[in-house]
């Protein structure tokens, strides 16, 4: 690294000035949906010198591209330094100068791909992962940027660079903080997939296997209005939209719409959220439940990489058709997870107890809809790179019911089921914020009425933006 450095320019990497955090404000103003501020010194993106190569032509075409650069003369430079690639030039080095001409020629994406070929080199990495946070910013990718800006943290061992890089991630927190606590945010994510075996899914209590396979589209809205005092204390409005759309078995179509509010605290260590919200479901396009919530979550910070969150949720639900009515009654969920958060990784590991009391059928038979539900969830996140994130998601669930059913035979017997999910996805990382992703789901219940066995393969592609 230190040879690398050695043959930049003096100011290339100074150390801020006085005035910097007066200009960085200034800056930050201007960026548009109140993004992060972006500060580009110089030397930081200065070409690095000609090196003591032989003396040959692509050597000497070298040294005028670096002088046409100091002379503000971009295009020429650009020239310059591709036709000493032609010539058989192939250094780590020319591949960052290409990067850096790129970038003051405001050709982004090629500047992207040089600093990656310049990153190859390992005494090169830390001062290409730089300018790649540099360059994501300008494409509008705020949180690619503050990965790479980490990355070369981390890597380098030069004060200069390491102050660069340090400075560009507390002047992206410090815009970040002085954002203002009030207005609208949310997002909206549309879906299309293929489901192996359709079914009936509804609070996860009525589940009718079709046997039959389709292609579905979905969509999904969230907006909250936030009316703030300050950072730490906020009321919320919040609406979202559901709609699930079969290609063939209209039957099981599904549409949601949620509607409430929220209070936001913080609390000693405790950031704290309790809401009431109203929600709407309709099955096939007709009524089916609706339902009042109340929710309260907490999060605090055991340590540096290490957070506790707790969840609690109450619900009423009635019929909107009474042809279910024997979903009519209350439900509680109870949950704690913990997270652990390790360079390029995230861990969470949940456990949830759920309790319902249902009105059931009891009818000309028995039949209980009014489980006891344990469930254990093990996720793992990681980076494949600053653009790309790749998730493993293991879960399962434990339900048994809270009285015996009556079967035909006039016995008696207890429901109890096993389900087991494996979720696989990889999400890419796009501009301002949007987010395209794969996923891949199976899922397998296994009951001791057969009737409620089942395997279930989804795919699903999906992109998703705030606004």
């Amino acid at each position: 690294m230190e040879e690398a450095l050695a043959d930049l320019p003096t100011p290339s990497l100074p150390c801020y000035p006085p005035t910097i955090l007066k200009d960085l404000k200034t800056a930050a103003s201007k960026w548009r949906h109140k993004a992060a501020c972006l500060f580009i010194l110089w030397g930081a993106l200065a070409v690095i010198a000609p090196l003591a190569w032989a003396d040959s032509p692509p050597s000497t075409i070298y040294g005028k591209g670096s002088q046409a650069f100091e002379a503000g003369d971009y295009e020429t430079a650009l020239k310059a330094f591709l036709q000493a690639r032609a010539e058989g030039l192939d250094r780590p080095k020319l591949d960052y100068n290409l990067g850096v001409t790129y970038f003051k020629l405001a050709r982004y994406e090629e500047a992207r791909k040089a600093f990656l070929a310049s990153a190859a080199a390992e005494r090169m990495a830390p001062l290409a992962h730089y300018n790649l946070g540099l360059v994501a910013l300008k494409q509008e990718k705020r949180r690619e940027a503050r990965q790479w800006f980490e990355k070369s943290l981390a890597e380098s061992d030069n004060p200069k660079l390491q102050t660069l890089a340090s400075a560009m991630i507390s002047q992206m927190d410090e815009v970040t903080r002085q954002a203002p606590p009030s207005g609208w945010s949310g997002f909206i994510s549309g879906s299309a997939g293929f489901d192996s075996n359709v079914t009936l899914v509804s609070d996860s209590e009525t589940i009718v296997s079709s046997d039959k396979n389709d292609q579905f589209l979905d969509f999904f809205a969230y907006g909250k209005a936030r009316f703030a005092k300050n950072r730490n204390h906020s009321n919320n409005f919040e609406a979202s939209l559901y709609i699930l759309k079969y290609m063939e078995l209209s039957d099981f179509d599904t549409s949601s719409a949620r509607l409430g509010g929220s209070l936001e605290r913080k609390w000693k260590s405790w950031q704290l959220k309790s809401g009431l919200h109203y929600v709407n479901t309709r099955l096939d396009n007709e009524g089916y439940t609706h339902s009042g919530l109340l929710n309260m979550r907490g999060l605090r910070k055991l340590h540096d990489n290490h957070l506790l969150g707790l969840r609690y949720e109450f619900s009423y639900i009635d019929d909107l058709d009474t042809r279910f009515n024997f979903l009519q009654g209350w439900r509680q969920k109870t949950e704690v997870e913990s997270t652990w958060l390790l360079r390029n990784k995230r861990f969470k590991l949940t456990y949830q107890l759920e309790l319902n009391n249902r009105r059931d059928i009891d009818t000309s038979r028995y039949i209980s809809f009014s489980p006891t539900r344990h469930r254990f969830r093990l996720r793992s996140e990681f980076q494949l790179d600053p653009q790309a994130e790749g998730t493993i998601d293991l879960r399962y669930r434990y339900s048994r019911y809270n009285d015996a059913t009556d079967l035909a035979d006039g016995s008696h017997q207890t429901r109890r089921e096993s389900r087991y999910q494996v979720v696989l996805s990889i999400s890419q990382n796009l501009k301002r914020g949007r987010t395209f992703s794969t996923e891949y789901r199976y899922i397998h219940n296994t009951s001791n009425f057969r009737i409620y066995d089942y395997n279930q393969h989804l795919l699903t592609v999906n992109l998703s933006w705030p606004w």
